[in-house]
C-alpha cells in the first residue's frame, strides 16, 4: 500500500500545488490576525494602495499561471513527438515543474486571502503591512521559479540533456536492482535455489496494466512468517490480465492471504523506470529510433543516445543479472523474480538502432565502436553474444552499401560516428 500511494503521488503534478495552496490558505488566514496583533512594521501601506497592490497581484497571478500552463503544455507536445511519449512521465516527476506551479498558485490565493483582510467591516482602517510585504517576497519568488522553469524546460529539450538524464536515472536504478558484481564464470548466472514442486498459484485480480514496482521487504517479511517462498511470475514491466498467474507460493502457502501478497506490487498503466531498468533503455531506445526515422533523419541524435547506451552496457556487463533472489535475516531464500539476461538488454538496446540505421554510415561505425569497446571490457563468458551483435551489424552494412569504398568506410570503427576513425574491425 506504501508503495502504490507513492508511486500515485510521485506521477501526480498536482500534489505539490495542492500543498502549496493549503499552506497559502493558512497564511493567508493567520498572517493577517498576527500583524493585528503586532505593531512591529516593515513597510506601510495606505488602504487604498494596498487593495490596489494586492487586487493586482492577484489577478495577475492568475493570468500569469495560465500562461506559464500553456507554455508547458507545448513543451510537453514538442518533447512527445521528438523524443518518445513515454517521457511524459518523467516531465510529470520534474521537481521544477512542480514547485514553480505550487509557487504561482500560492502566490494567487495568499494575495487573494491577504486582500480580504483590508478594511474589514469591524476596522475599515486596518491594513496588515507585514501581510503584504510577505506576498511582495511571493511575488519575487514566483519570478524566479518562472525563471528556472524557463531554463529547465529549454535544457530539458536538448537531446544532450535529455539522454543525460536518462542515464542518471538507469544508473540509479541498476544500482538498486543488481547490487552484486558478476560473478568469474556463467555458473552465478543461474539460478541459485531449486523450488519444492507443491506450490499454490495467486492470479491476478486487479484491473489490467502494467507491473511497475514491488515491495520486496514487505514480501520477505510475509513469507519468513509464513515459512515460505513467494515467487512472483511476471517480471516488472510485464502486462497483467486479470486471471494471469501473480505469485507462486512454496511451502506453507495457506499461510498467506492473496489480499497481502496483491498488496506489495504497484500495476499502472505503463511501464516506470523506478525498478525496471529496462525500461530507461527501451527509452533510450525509442529515441534513438525515432530520430532514424525517415521523416526526422538525424542519426548523430541517434549517436548520442548510444553514447549513453554504452556506459549503461558497461555497467550491466559487470554485475550479476540472474534471478533476484532476496533473503531474510538467517540467510534462507524467501523471495524470487525473474530479470532479463545479458542477451536481453544487449537486444533491447541495441537491435532496433541497428536495424533501422543499417543504411547510415555514422550508426554503423558507432555500433562497432560500441561493441568493440564491450568485448574488451565484458566477462568472457558474456563476450558471444556481444560479438555475434558485432557480426550483424557488420551484415547489415554489407546488405546496405553496394559499393565497397562505403561498405569499408561503413565497417571502420568510429566511437564518435564519423570523424575519429579506427581500424575496421
Amino acid at each position: 500500500m506504501r508503495m502504490r500511494l507513492a508511486e500515485h503521488l510521485r506521477n501526480r503534478i498536482w500534489v505539490v500545488p495542492a500543498v502549496f495552496a493549503v499552506l497559502a490558505i493558512t497564511a493567508g488566514i493567520v498572517f493577517p490576525v498576527v500583524d493585528g496583533a503586532t505593531e512591529l512594521t516593515a513597510i506601510a501601506f495606505d488602504p487604498e494602495a494596498a487593495r490596489s497592490l494586492l487586487g493586482s497581484l492577484a489577478g495577475g497571478m492568475i493570468t500569469f499561471t495560465g500562461f506559464v500552463f500553456s507554455i508547458l503544455l507545448v513543451a510537453v507536445q514538442f518533447g512527445s513527438s521528438q523524443f518518445s511519449p513515454r517521457m511524459l512521465l518523467l516531465f510529470l516527476r520534474d521537481p521544477v515543474t512542480q514547485l514553480a506551479l505550487g509557487t504561482f498558485v500560492a502566490t494567487f490565493l495568499y494575495s487573494l486571502l491577504v486582500l480580504s483582510a483590508v478594511g474589514r467591516a469591524e476596522n475599515p482602517g486596518f491594513v496588515p503591512h507585514n501581510s503584504i510585504s510577505i506576498a511582495l517576497v511571493l511575488l519575487l519568488a514566483s519570478m524566479f521559479m518562472f525563471l528556472r522553469l524557463i531554463t529547465n524546460t529549454t535544457s530539458g529539450l536538448r537531446v544532450a540533456s535529455v539522454v543525460s538524464e536518462l542515464g542518471r536515472e538507469a544508473r540509479k536504478v541498476i544500482e538498486r536492482a543488481y547490487p552484486e558484481p558478476a560473478g568469474a564464470d556463467e555458473a552465478g548466472e543461474r539460478d541459485p535455489l531449486p523450488l519444492p514442486e507443491d506450490s499454490r498459484v495467486i492470479t491476478y485480480r486487479g484491473e489490467p496494466g502494467v507491473l511497475q514496482s514491488v515491495d520486496r521487504q514487505d514480501l520477505v517479511s510475509l513469507a519468513t512468517e509464513a515459512e515460505a517462498v513467494i515467487e512472483l511470475v511476471p517480471a516488472v514491466g510485464d502486462p497483467l490480465v486479470p486471471g494471469d498467474p501473480l505469485f507462486r507460493v512454496h511451502g506453507r502457502a495457506g499461510a498467506l492471504e492473496a489480499e497481502e501478497l496483491e498488496s506489495s506490487i504497484v500495476v499502472g498503466d505503463e511501464r516506470s523506470v523506478e525498478q525496471d531498468p529496462a525500461f530507461a533503455f527501451r527509452l533510450l531506445a525509442d529515441i534513438s529510433v525515432k530520430a532514424l526515422s525517415p521523416g526526422v533523419n538525424d542519426p548523430t541524435t541517434a549517436t548520442q543516445t548510444l553514447n549513453q547506451i554504452e556506459v549503461l552496457l558497461r555497467i550491466l556487463a559487470h554485475r550479476r543479472l540472474g534471478a533476484d533472489v532476496v533473503h531474510d535475516t538467517e540467510g534462507r531464500a524467501r523471495f524470487r523474480s525473474r530479470t532479463p539476461s545479458w542477451e536481453d538488454y544487449l537486444s533491447l538496446a541495441l537491435d532496433e538502432t541497428r536495424q533501422f540505421g543499417a543504411g547510415s554510415l555514422q550508426v554503423s561505425r558507432r555500433l562497432l565502436a560500441l561493441l568493440r569497446g564491450l568485448l574488451e571490457t565484458v566477462p568472457s563468458y558474456r563476450a558471444p553474444a556481444v560479438e555475434a551483435q558485432l557480426e550483424l551489424v557488420r551484415a547489415g552494412a554489407r546488405r546496405a552499401f553496394s559499393d565497397e569504398p562505403d561498405r569499408e568506410a561503413a565497417t571502420t570503427i568510429d566511437p564518435q560516428g564519423l570523424g575519429s576513425s579506427r581500424e575496421t574491425p
